[in-house]
């Protein structure tokens, strides 16, 4: 007697399919979580790369200044606007604007804020950054005397953020 082989079904039960569905939805949130992390690191290794060239570029103008002998031009330059000390303005940066609304400028990025001579941060979104509820980072140009020396300088301090 000859036996009928056994066909056997190819494919996923119904079970099977579940649970893999299942997996992928929980490991594609956890790597959108760690994809908005880093996200936001890279977002805030950028601004402060950004502060740094700014010090740089402010405390050469202000060396270049003193080596002159016109100190007395320091304290135009920390009202003046640091984006202007850069040869290119980054690509994030807005403009100038007065009193600083985030909710009317839209988007994020620097902008210069002419009323109180600071230069603003907006982020984009707010409510994930880890380090609390804060809407915008803020930066100003400070003049300084070092009252035993004769040495005048500037400082780019963050005062908000």
């Amino acid at each position: 007697m000859m036996k009928t082989p056994i066909l056997r079904r190819h494919g996923f039960t119904l079970l099977e399919f579940a649970v893999t569905v299942l997996v992928a939805a929980i490991l594609s949130t956890l790597l959108l979580n760690r994809f908005e992390f880093y996200r936001e690191q890279a977002e805030l290794a950028a601004t402060r790369q950004l502060v740094g060239v700014l010090r740089t570029a402010l405390h050469a103008r202000a060396s270049q200044l003193q080596a002159a002998g016109q100190t007395e031009r320091l304290r135009a330059l920390a009202d003046d606007n640091p984006m202007n000390l850069l040869a290119q303005k980054p690509a994030n940066y807005l403009g100038e604007f007065v009193a600083v609304d985030p909710g009317k400028i839209g988007r994020s990025g620097w902008v210069f804020d002419a009323r109180d001579k600071s230069i603003v941060y907006l982020l984009p979104n707010a409510e994930s950054f880890s380090f609390g509820t804060a809407r915008l980072l803020r930066f100003k140009v400070e003049f300084f005397r070092a009252p035993e020396q004769r040495y005048v300088g500037l400082a780019l301090n963050q005062v908000s953020g």
